[in-house]
């Protein structure tokens, strides 16, 4: 299986999908785990103006800015 590029913890992005959160911005919190600690095709979004977590696909947000790594804030 092949897996879209790597994305830092800490990278801001841009909620396009669901339309209740579109345009909100999102720290990559990393990639959602599956059964038996299989990686998705699907990444964790910490929303930063709300207490929430989403499970997005690549298309459902747009990259902002990467992060070095860091913990989010």
């Amino acid at each position: 299986m092949q897996f879209p590029e790597a994305l830092p913890i800490g990278t801001r992005v841009e909620i396009i999908q669901p339309d209740y959160v579109a345009g909100q911005i999102g720290l990559i919190l990393g990639r959602e785990e599956v059964v038996e600690g299989e990686p998705s095709r699907r990444w964790l979004v910490r929303i930063v103006s709300e207490d929430a977590v989403l499970s997005l696909a690549r298309e459902e947000f747009r990259i902002l800015s990467q992060s070095n790594g860091g913990e989010c804030d």
